[in-house]
């Protein structure tokens, strides 16, 4: 998640990361932005509020790509802009560092002096759970839809959600998508394990998957270079699998509502029949009477122990 002083390049290009740093965690970020104070108006680099409190929290910031530490005086001119306009709290970010003359000026003030860097390992750990947070909902969405087609304890449901792919013969692209909704959910159920994390960081992925390398085992990944990356990465892969998914259910379920009512009835049909085939035999239990109930209990397992598969009750 870190970006390296190294990589910025101007006074301008702090300023805006500065600001895409604080709308990555949530906040509301305007840059450049007037304020307005008692003695009349100023222009600070960043304005950030926090839309979630129930009282306003502001912060502004003012950014300072010098070579040389930044002195006193600096921190002088903003402390009155903090004063007269009434902002919660004031950074000072340099990509140097700061004069001690700065630092004893803002003693016991609501003002801190940040280096790009510190910035970052200040808000790294809510950095990293507002970027959990975001994903959440996909991933949500994601199980809920593994569980729509794939659920082996509901078997019923799931056969009756696979019949308008199956008649419509667009199952097998439903699985591909599926496969690759499973890749996401493991994925993203681990994740980086902290904001500064270094990279590569690695994500196991299906043989064929666009991108993949093999790691020292020899399976397929795809490599990240930093956490933010995987982020992106996790984001981006999901809102576009999400929208393949709603495209394909959507073309299936028109074709289906369009067929005739004698091959919709012959879908309904098969799939009635493929459940039952499926039923556990308890179902049964009343039917057949005790005796026979645990006659076939036996044949299950004795089949479970030739063959090592498990005995369905």
């Amino acid at each position: 998640m870190l970006i390296p002083t190294k990589n910025i390049r101007d006074w301008k290009n702090l300023q805006d990361t500065v600001a895409n740093f604080f709308r990555e965690m949530g906040y509301e970020v305007r840059s450049p932005h007037v304020v307005q104070h008692v003695r009349g108006s100023k222009e600070v680099d960043v304005y950030v509020s926090d839309p979630r409190t129930s009282i306003p929290h502001v912060i502004l910031i003012e950014c300072k790509h010098w070579g040389s530490n930044l002195p006193q005086e600096t921190v002088h001119s903003f402390r009155t802009v903090m004063s007269d306009c009434g902002a919660n709290t004031g950074i000072i970010v340099g990509s140097t560092g700061f004069q001690s003359g700065a630092k004893k000026a803002v003693a016991y003030s609501n003002i801190e002096l940040r280096t790009w860097e510190s910035l970052q390992l200040a808000y790294g750990n809510e950095w990293l759970l507002c970027q959990k947070e975001r994903l959440n909902p996909l991933l949500a969405k994601l199980k809920l839809i593994d569980g729509l087609y794939l659920d082996e304890w509901e078997t019923p449901k799931t056969l009756h959600n696979l019949m308008r792919f199956d008649h419509t013969g667009r199952l097998s692209e439903l699985y591909d998508l599926l496969e690759e909704g499973r890749m996401l959910i493991l994925g993203m159920s681990a994740g980086p394990r902290s904001y500064d994390q270094p990279g590569p960081i690695e994500t196991q992925v299906y043989d064929g998957y666009k991108g993949a390398v093999p790691d020292r085992y020899g399976l397929p990944v795809v490599r990240h270079d930093d956490v933010r990356a995987w982020f992106q990465w996790a984001e981006q892969c999901s809102m576009s699998l999400l929208e393949r998914i709603d495209l394909l259910e959507e073309e299936v379920f028109q074709a289906f509502d369009a067929l005739d009512s004698k091959s919709a009835d012959a879908a309904f049909d098969k799939t009635l029949e493929s459940i039952c085939e499926e039923a556990p035999i308890r179902l049964l239990r009343s039917i057949v009477g005790e005796d026979e109930y645990h006659r076939l209990l036996g044949l299950l397992a004795n089949r479970s122990i030739s063959d090592g598969s498990p005995p369905t009750a």
